[in-house]
């Protein structure tokens, strides 16, 4: 009845290796930086795969979600108030609106094209 349990994995073996203290964080930092977990980085590592940096670090995606939920609140505030009052003003003051939105239009713009370099 000491029968060895077979783990329903789709690899059969098992490598181990060991590192230091300071090959672990560096291992950990690459595999941070790729969205990756230490054992998956390592085992792409050594298959040979080749791994891309992402486009935008983590944090800095972060930040400009929230800088683009930003321009969008204000740019939805500003479109709906336009259209409910844009018979009370004057052209001028309806331009100077349009000069508004166009630089809200440039901000967003912006922070689209750091997405996508």
């Amino acid at each position: 009845m000491n029968e060895h349990k077979k783990e329903n994995r789709r690899e059969e073996r098992q490598v181990k290796f060991r590192v230091d203290e300071a090959e672990y964080e560096k291992l950990s930092y690459l595999a941070e930086q790729q969205g990756m977990s230490v054992p998956n980085f390592v085992k792409s590592k050594a298959q040979g795969t080749r791994l891309r940096n992402p486009k935008v670090e983590i944090e800095g995606a972060k930040e400009i979600a929230r800088q683009l939920r930003y321009y969008n609140s204000n740019l939805n505030q500003l479109v709906k108030w336009i259209n409910t009052n844009k018979t009370i003003y004057e052209p001028n003051e309806l331009q100077a609106m349009e000069q508004q939105l166009s630089g809200i239009q440039e901000g967003v713009k912006g922070l689209w094209e750091q997405l996508s370099r």
